[in-house]
């Protein structure tokens, strides 16, 4: 890979390909992977997951991807100017080190931004550590475009933007990050759909920067999020089993206030209810990717009873676990009724 002798105009594609060669990418045809965009496999002889973008005008693009490689792999690049922000993964802070605050990212989702100016970044990624973002990069050109349609000087966006740092959470944010994450629109509404969010992403952490500027914002101490990682941690691997509040306290060192307000504060929900969650993502997993009985995935996910898993599961998402594995390979994984709530 080499340098560029003179400084161009790049667009939005030419920043991603060094990425997707970096990766062992391996090409799906267009839209098989979320219905629009380009969507790449990771070679089998390097890892295993998906990576994928959607491109707006060559300015602006989502990008999501979940991977792990099975080797040493050498992720350096020469990448353009650009400016990014986005909810990453634990496995990702390590690399990100020169833009952020923390050595350890929240289990559900770290909010970094950073500017990349053009120039070679060299990174070498170690085997087994599960790599997952979701992201909205710039260039130049569009980070001026959407400051402009939110009403802000371009410096407020670029200082904003580089403010996320690991140290801080948005719900708001977060929240824009995961729908994108869930959400696979099909062509030509897809357009419209990532445009407006977007739109909408610049205008909240612009917004969140504005008001920490005023008022100053939380700030998530690292002693309490090693708690809310290992609670979490503790509840994933034990996911199949009862468990109870004082398990998580007991896994984490807190106390059961303690950990409900670090719940509260960074997931809007209980730690139970955070457990009801992953069971349910956890149930949804088997029923599309295993021909396991109800009664089986039901146990796997911590119910004694499969009526009481079924209950649970259609109070969830609208359908039952029956009727959503009928629809295996018809749509994407179901999403709630409503917002996620505490107990």
């Amino acid at each position: 890979m080499t340098t560029r002798d003179t400084k161009r105009t790049t667009g939005i594609e030419e920043m991603f390909a060094p990425q997707v060669k970096a990766m062992h990418g391996i090409p799906f045809e267009e839209g098989e992977l979320r219905r629009c965009g380009r969507g790449w496999r990771i070679d089998p002889a390097w890892g295993e997951g998906t990576y994928w973008y959607y491109s707006m005008n060559g300015t602006a693009a989502f990008a999501v991807f979940d991977l792990e490689f099975h080797r040493k792999t050498d992720m350096s690049m020469h990448c353009a100017d650009m400016l990014c922000f986005g909810s990453y993964g634990r496995g990702m802070i390590p690399y990100f080190t020169a833009f952020s605050k923390v050595d350890d990212g929240v289990e559900t989702g770290t909010l970094l931004g950073y500017i990349w100016h053009d120039s070679f970044y060299r990174n070498i990624v170690q085997p087994g550590s599960p790599l997952a973002v979701t992201s909205l990069a710039l260039t130049p050109e569009g980070a001026a475009q959407m400051a402009a349609r939110i009403g802000v000087d371009p410096l407020a966006l670029a200082s904003a933007i580089a403010a996320l740092d690991g140290t801080h959470r948005n719900l708001a944010l977060l929240h824009l990050f995961d729908e994108v994450r869930r959400t696979c629109p099909g062509e030509p509404v897809a357009r419209a759909y990532y445009d407006s969010k977007a739109v909408e992403a610049c205008a909240l952490v612009v917004d969140w920067w504005n008001s920490l500027q005023r008022k100053g914002g939380a700030r998530i101490r690292p002693a309490d999020r090693t708690a809310f990682n290992l609670a979490c941690a503790y509840a994933r691997e034990h996911l199949g089993e009862v468990m109870a509040l004082e398990d998580l306290c007991q896994a984490s060192c807190v106390s059961a206030s303690k950990l409900t307000g670090l719940f509260k504060d960074i997931e809007n929900t209980t730690p139970m209810g955070w457990v009801r969650d992953r069971r349910m993502e956890r149930a949804c997993q088997l029923l599309v990717q295993t021909d396991d009985s109800l009664a089986a995935v039901s146990a796997a996910v911590g119910f004694a009873r499969q009526g009481s898993f079924s209950e649970a599961f259609k109070d969830r998402f609208g359908v039952t676990p029956h009727a959503f594995r009928a629809m295996r390979g018809q749509t994407s994984a179901p999403q709630p009724e409503s917002s996620r709530a505490g107990e």
